[in-house]
């Protein structure tokens, strides 16, 4: 259901025609990991005209459950929204239908906000084991996080396999080409911050991501303070994230989260 009707989120703002680009299975699942937002997905069934419905946010602020924090998308700089809609070759969809939210504080509440999120795409192939692949950064106040997808995942081994055959092998943050940090998505196991819920199964289930193969680096992006996650204010056309291969010729996708 998700990524099959909308395949693509677009935002766009003053600083960008789109300034944030994320996919929407991608934003599914980082509601869960990053925010620990369980989005609403109705029960799939194969009877005909029966609808199916999801819901998904596009947190502006780190803080999306506490509008005292300081941050969101200053006043008039939002422009658009656009919905990129899958082809419907098997003509399986009859119509789409969807309502827009969107819920702010008054600009004499937070005049000035310390900056919004910006939500970024690199989607690629990889090229062969070890090759690595450069996300850049650019202009941003704090790289918040990285959220990444790789085909393969740890839980995808075979028996015997190597435990360091998953489609991204480690990531690197470097500054000027130079290597600030360096972790493999194992760093992402211990962050999880999925809800247990019961709506949808007999008994008390953790609900998890559509896909096993994504996860969340956490850099700080809700840190008790004004300084959250890696402070990259004014080198960030020098930030990398660089992506290494462990499986060769996989779809891969690097979202870093930032502040802007």
């Amino acid at each position: 259901l998700v990524g099959d009707k909308i395949t693509t989120i677009r935002l766009s703002t003053l600083n960008g025609n789109p300034e944030s680009v994320i996919r929407t299975d991608d934003l599914f699942d980082a509601q869960k990991l990053v925010f620990g937002k369980y989005s609403y997905h109705s029960i799939l069934t194969s009877t005909d005209d029966v609808p199916h419905a999801f819901g998904l946010q596009i947190p502006m602020s780190p803080f999306p459950d506490d509008p005292t924090r300081n941050f969101g998308l200053p006043a008039n700089e939002g422009i658009q929204i656009t919905l990129d809609e899958a082809a419907d070759v098997n003509q399986d969809f009859d119509n789409y239908v969807y309502d827009l939210t969107v819920e702010g504080l008054d600009s004499s509440d937070k005049p000035n906000p310390l900056g919004h999120i910006k939500y970024m795409q690199n989607i690629f192939t990889s090229g062969a084991v070890n090759s690595i692949n450069d996300t850049t950064i650019g202009p941003a106040q704090r790289l918040l996080g990285v959220y990444a997808f790789q085909t393969t995942s740890y839980d995808d081994l075979a028996a015997a396999a190597a435990n360091d055959v998953t489609g991204i092998r480690e990531l690197q943050i470097t500054f000027s080409e130079s290597i600030a940090a360096r972790f493999k998505p194992s760093r992402s196991w211990s962050m999880k911050n999925v809800q247990t819920v019961a709506t949808f199964a007999a008994a008390a289930a953790v609900i998890n991501v559509l896909d096993d193969g994504r996860f969340w680096a956490d850099f700080g992006i809700q840190n008790d303070n004004a300084s959250l996650g890696i402070n990259i204010a004014g080198i960030g056309n020098n930030t990398k994230v660089k992506c290494v291969a462990g499986v060769a010729s996989e779809a891969t996708r690097i979202m870093p989260i930032v502040l802007v």
